[in-house]
């Protein structure tokens, strides 16, 4: 609404009678020398000096710089949220009284009376937010924190008068949102939906198991289930791989709620991805039962990678290396003394060498020619001259057989591979090594991961150096003393995270040979039912230049052998395939490209599992909803008493619309009107003079 008009200038107004005056003069001046209009009427050439008067008085006005103000009272309205939880537990079995047309008619019903006096936004929540949405009660999570914390972003500063909040009040990720809710200022009506009756049900909450095992090896399997208004009934746990069981056992329920855990190993007998199907069979009286079987996928490999540990003799260093390998499954370590070694390095892909000997084994001199991964661990009983003559890419001039303590400072850009920032900051505060007192020379380029840091002085000398040349890789450790590092691990965070992961990065980027297959495939091997299956590809040239103008096709198979083709979008020197969405399972997929007269392949497998959050939880949580609206001055219905929410919020006088005055202030001089006016005296002015003889 337009309240007021008004015109400003940068300069005093007193300079408005100057700009007139300026008008009179001019215009007098101008027509009072002019001979040629003694004819004509006095009406028509006081109109041609009027014309020209207002002419110049406005340029001169506009010469002050003047300013159109516009003063406008805009309304804002309360806006009303409605947020619907779209999640599949709001339809699941448990709640057979929902009628799920009548709610959402009697939903767009509040919608539409609502928009009369609101401004109604309509969301949906679950795994998203969505605005506008389709209500399908189709999501595989609830998170109702996250719901608050976007509508306190996306309407920060706005005038919200009321969330209406449609849930069964169960969250399966995020957190309380009671909690999250402590930032909210506008009342919450909830719309308390779901079943809170509690009927048998049997729930396998969790199972823990590993990703990875071995041909032959004994795997872990833990399962955490529950059972709840089941007294007096049995219920069966079974694990069953391609339709044979492979576990059983029968589990008697003496009390309302108890708990049904069980740990078990099973062999792996296959290789590849292997499914397991855990369930626990239905008691009498149970209504759902999608909450009862789960399934895991659990890859099995045909061997691991050896590594070998060389010292010159006892050291608690070895037992420390050993054990930080062994944490990851993929690793064999077998640790030796050089005196007792019998030379055959054939079998393992990385050698570390605590120390080294000071008379050079024969074997040593295969290494580079067998292009085998070497860690080397400088410390005190390394003769250097030795070690120096082995050409590794570092050069130690120890001076008198001198030590330094030293600690680790971790530079930035380190290209090799990643390791955490939680582990990086660790790391520096480790105890410090023992390393060799000297001059430090990197004969080629080394990649350094840790710099030698001396009290609190930082050094250019390499604490942990890597080098590559061709397809050899080596690192050298220039200091003793790491079994310190894992007991400060485990002593600051009661866990041996940091060294750990330090030791398998390393590891694993010197034992790994690297892939110069020319055609790659790159994906995750499990997926999320809710998640798209994402696939991206790389094709080399015979220079092992990236190229993509061949086309790549890929072929998904199920365990039902039914299959899903798919050309691959290409990048600027790559590919990338989006799969969407697949239903739950294992796949096979094999991808080919035709490069020249040659044609590649690489095939896979990947699964996609389930998620069962959504049936875990199968009693709805009124009561959050009740503490929730009871906190923020709001009030809980039941779906039937969907028509009065419309007149609680009409009578609630906190709701109210918000007048606030918006200023609108524009230059003169850039108005077009202003500049027709101005177009509009000088013609009409030119145009009588021209026709009664002037110019």
């Amino acid at each position: 609404m337009l309240v007021a008009i008004e015109i400003t200038t940068s300069y005093p107004l007193w300079f408005i009678p100057f700009c007139l005056l300026l008008g009179v003069i001019y215009a007098g001046i101008f027509y009072y020398k002019e001979n040629k209009f003694e004819g004509i009427a006095v009406w028509l050439k006081r109109t041609m000096l009027t014309l020209r008067f207002l002419l110049i008085s406005l340029l001169a006005f506009l010469l002050l710089s003047p300013f159109l103000k516009t003063i406008f009272n805009k309304v804002d309205k309360p806006i009303i949220i409605i947020a619907q939880d779209n999640s599949s537990s709001i339809i699941s079995a448990h709640n057979a009284t929902f009628n799920k047309t009548a709610y959402l008619e009697n939903l767009a019903n509040l919608r539409t009376t609502l928009s009369e006096n609101y401004e109604v936004r309509s969301f949906t929540f679950g795994e998203k937010i969505t605005e506008q949405p389709t209500i399908d009660f189709s999501e595989k999570t609830t998170n109702i924190a996250q719901l608050f914390e976007e509508i306190n972003t996306k309407f920060y500063n706005r005038n919200i008068g009321a969330l209406i909040l449609a849930s069964d009040g169960i969250y399966n990720e995020g957190s309380n949102p009671v909690f999250s809710a402590n930032k909210t200022v506008f009342p919450v009506y909830s719309i308390a939906l779901g079943d809170t009756t509690i009927h048998p049900d049997i729930i396998l909450k969790e199972i823990k198991s590993n990703k990875i095992t071995f041909l032959d090896n004994q795997f872990p399997i833990e399962i955490s289930g529950f059972a709840q208004s089941c007294l007096g009934k049995k219920t069966t746990l079974t694990v069953a791989h391609k339709g044979k069981t492979v576990f059983s056992k029968e589990f008697s329920i003496s009390t309302k709620q108890q708990l049904l855990n069980e740990s078990i190993f099973i062999k792996a007998t296959e290789v590849g991805v292997q499914r397991y199907t855990i369930s626990f069979s239905v008691v009498n009286g149970e209504i759902s039962t999608t909450n009862n079987a789960k399934d895991i996928y659990v890859e099995v490999l045909d061997g691991r990678q050896n590594i070998l540990i060389l010292a010159n003799a006892p050291h608690p260093d070895i037992k420390a290396l050993k054990n930080g390998i062994e944490f990851n499954e993929n690793y064999n370590v077998t640790t030796s003394f050089f005196s007792d070694f019998d030379g055959n390095i054939a079998p393992f892909n990385l050698i570390i060498f605590h120390q080294i000997p000071a008379t050079r084994p024969a074997w040593m001199n295969t290494i580079e020619k067998e292009q085998i991964a070497t860690l080397y661990i400088l410390g005190n009983q390394t003769p250097f001259n030795q070690f120096n003559a082995m050409n590794t890419g570092l050069n130690v001039q120890n001076t008198n057989n001198r030590f330094n303590s030293v600690f680790a400072h971790v530079p930035d850009n380190f290209p090799l591979f990643i390791l955490s920032e939680e582990t990086k900051k660790q790391i520096q505060y480790f105890p410090p090594l023992e390393s060799a007192f000297g001059e430090y020379r990197l004969k080629e380029n080394g990649y350094i991961l840790f710099q030698q840091k001396i009290g609190a002085v930082v050094t250019n000398n390499p604490l942990l150096v890597f080098f590559q040349k061709d397809k050899q890789k080596t690192a050298i450790l220039c200091g003793e003393g790491i079994w310190r590092w894992r007991m400060s691990d485990f002593s600051k965070n009661n866990n041996h995270n940091a060294f750990n992961e330090l030791i398998n990065k390393t590891v694993q980027f010197l034992a790994v040979k690297d892939n110069k297959n020319k055609f790659r495939i790159i994906s995750k091997n499990s997926f999320n039912e809710n998640e798209e299956i994402v696939f991206n590809a790389e094709l080399y040239n015979d220079s092992y230049e990236l190229i993509n103008e061949p086309e790549i096709t890929i072929e998904l198979k199920n365990e039902d052998d039914k299959k899903y083709n798919f050309v691959f979008n290409k990048t600027a020197k790559s590919y990338f395939l989006n799969a969407g969405m697949l239903p739950v399972g294992s796949y096979e997929y094999v991808a080919t490209v035709k490069l020249g007269d040659k044609t590649f392949t690489e095939k896979g497998q990947f699964q996609v599992n389930a998620l069962l959050l959504e049936a875990n939880s199968t009693v709805a949580n009124h009561q959050l909803l009740q503490n929730l609206s009871e906190k923020l001055n709001g009030k809980m219905l039941y779906p039937n008493q969907l028509n009065q929410l419309a007149e609680m919020i009409n009578k609630d006088n906190n709701i109210a619309s918000i007048i606030y005055e918006e200023t609108d202030l524009k230059e003169l001089i850039n108005l077009r009107w202003i500049f027709f006016i101005l177009l509009g005296l000088l013609s009409l002015e030119w145009f009588l003079r021209k026709r009664n003889g002037a110019y």
